[in-house]
């Protein structure tokens, strides 16, 4: 069975090019281009998406309020957040409530699919496994 990424974001070039991207690697991959309708379509699909990837910064609802409200449906769903800066305060916070990692804007291919892989297997930048 091919693993399921939900990609998050509003701008719609990344969103299908990150698409692209991970399809051609052999994912299935979700889109939504706000928080709400990551939140939504993680309610319907939450049994077969193994990562959500989703930029910190979007209408409606950001990246940070989406993980909230999909963390209440699944406490396990793992989560990389993309922003072009990220606080590092901010970012300590947001490791101990249970992201697994950050990836930089703009996107370096190599690099999100390393991170991706990375996380989907169980290694995370706190340290933490799953």
């Amino acid at each position: 069975m091919r693993e399921t990424i939900l990609v998050a974001d509003d701008d719609v070039e990344v969103l299908e090019l990150v698409k692209l991207i991970l399809e051609q690697k052999g994912y299935e991959v979700l889109t939504a281009r706000d928080g709400l309708e990551a939140v939504e379509l993680y309610r319907v699909e939450s049994r077969k998406i193994v990562l959500v990837l989703t930029d910190m910064g979007m209408p409606r609802l950001g990246g940070w309020e989406a993980f909230q409200q999909i963390r209440q449906i699944n406490p396990a769903a793992k989560f990389i957040f993309a922003s072009g800066y990220l606080d590092p305060k901010l970012r300590s916070e947001m490791l101990e409530a249970g992201a697994k990692d950050f990836i930089q804007k703009p996107y370096v291919v190599d690099q999100v699919l390393r991170l991706v892989r990375k996380v989907i297997d169980g290694h995370s930048s706190s340290g933490e496994a799953g």
